[in-house]
């Protein structure tokens, strides 16, 4: 197994350089083939840029590609400005994406990371196997399932209205319907989508040989016709209880797709997802944890900047508002770096900040906390004091702790400038 691993904005060439986590050399016909989609990639959605003729710049999307030679592309988070470690960045990937799609992660997983160096669809295909193995060791689910047929014989419930659509040319025969118990549903033929195509892209050997073996296992489920109609019509009641575990990654497997899936091929085990996403997802589980009695809205749509005819424009969208009585408090989350300069602001943006100006309007009448968390860094600012927006509007910046995520404290903010 091949893999290239860089991290966000760094530099892809066909110019041979040392390799590090900002620059990477890639063969002539992965660096053309990337170069195209690219370019036939819509603005927004795009991982790369072009940077000239021979360098492409990677954007703020994370995950794997993988290149037509069958090398994957590896693309980790930057939360660092220099230092970052493979391991390192590659675990800090994993926390994100388990805690965006509730994915339970344990140590041993990471260390699987570390020792093994693969990317984290390896670690995907891994945990999703093992998951279907125990799943498979409790029993599939089966339901009953309503069939429609014509016989010589009476069986189930006869079907009046078609019986008699059919006239005299059917008077020997019945058309009936009746139920049968089968593992035909949604989940099994979802789950046996997801362990089909990891039996033909995964790159590990242990991990292939148990999906071949799943896949004989699960030979009497039928094929999914569609996966995404499968994937909505997915049970959550108290009978699936022991198929929750399997749901997560299965969607994750089946459903996420690179930009660079112009040509409808599913190449492979490629998945991008946006930092910033994955960050706020982050940030909502810390948010959970370190506010029990809070209820927590991610999102919401309750505020708009205006309205025009009677319908709101501009929607003002934080990313979590968090209720307990009469208490309000306002969160956004900034996959950003700050620094301890005052005299740069400590990298705050002004943008941001007009942001959570419009956030404490709307949401909390102009009086409240409002508060910005960003990733715990090195040199991150000394805490001290709230910025004052207006008489009773007070932003606080936090820190999040990477590895724990562990919060700063609410009254931990930013140091007075001398």
């Amino acid at each position: 197994m091949t893999v290239v691993s860089v991290r966000e904005f760094a530099t892809l060439t066909t110019d041979v350089v040392e390799p590090t986590l900002d620059r990477a050399t890639l063969a002539s016909e992965d660096f053309a083939w990337l170069a195209r989609r690219t370019a036939k990639t819509d603005a927004g959605a795009r991982p790369l840029r072009f940077e000239g003729l021979r360098t492409l710049k990677v954007l703020n999307l994370v995950g794997v590609i993988r290149l037509p030679s069958g090398v994957d592309l590896e693309i980790l988070p930057k939360h660092t400005e220099a230092g970052d470690s493979l391991p390192a960045a590659r675990r800090l990937l994993f926390r994100m994406i388990a805690a965006a799609h509730d994915i339970p992660a344990r140590e041993n997983e990471l260390a699987d990371l570390q020792v093994l160096d693969r990317p984290f669809t390896e670690w995907m295909a891994k945990t999703f196997i093992e998951q279907v193995a125990q799943l498979l060791g409790r029993g599939l689910r089966s339901d009953y399932l309503r069939q429609e047929s014509r016989e010589p014989y009476l069986r189930g419930r006869l079907d009046l209205a078609r019986q008699l659509r059919a006239g005299p040319s059917a008077l020997l025969d019945f058309h009936i319907s009746h139920d049968i118990f089968t593992i035909d549903r949604p989940e099994n033929r979802s789950i046996r989508a997801a362990v089909d195509k990891i039996a033909r892209f995964t790159r590990a050997p242990a991990t292939w040989r148990i999906a071949r073996e799943l896949s004989a296992l699960l030979a009497e489920v039928p094929p999914s016709l569609d996966v995404q109609s499968d994937l909505s019509r997915w049970r959550d009641d108290r009978t699936m209880a022991h198929y929750r575990t399997v749901r997560p990654l299965c969607e994750l497997i089946l459903t996420e797709r690179t930009p660079f899936a112009v040509s409808g091929q599913d190449q492979a085990l490629s998945m991008l997802f946006p930092m910033e996403r994955l960050f706020e997802a982050f940030v909502e589980r810390s948010i959970r944890r370190a506010l029990p009695d809070h209820r927590i809205h991610r999102q919401p749509r309750t505020h708009s900047l205006c309205r025009y005819d009677e319908r709101p424009w501009f929607d003002l969208r934080p990313d979590l508002v968090a209720r307990r009585g009469e208490e309000t408090l306002v969160i956004d989350a900034k996959w950003k770096r700050l620094h301890s300069d005052p005299s740069l602001r400590f990298g705050i943006a002004q943008s941001d900040v007009y942001q959570l100006h419009a956030y404490g309007q709307a949401y909390l009448g102009g009086h409240g906390e409002l508060h910005l968390v960003y990733p715990r860094t090195a040199d991150f600012p000394t805490t001290q004091g709230p910025l004052r927006m207006k008489p009773g509007l007070r932003l606080h910046i936090r820190s999040i702790d990477l590895e724990s995520g562990a919060l700063s404290p609410l009254e931990a903010n930013l140091p007075k400038t001398r």
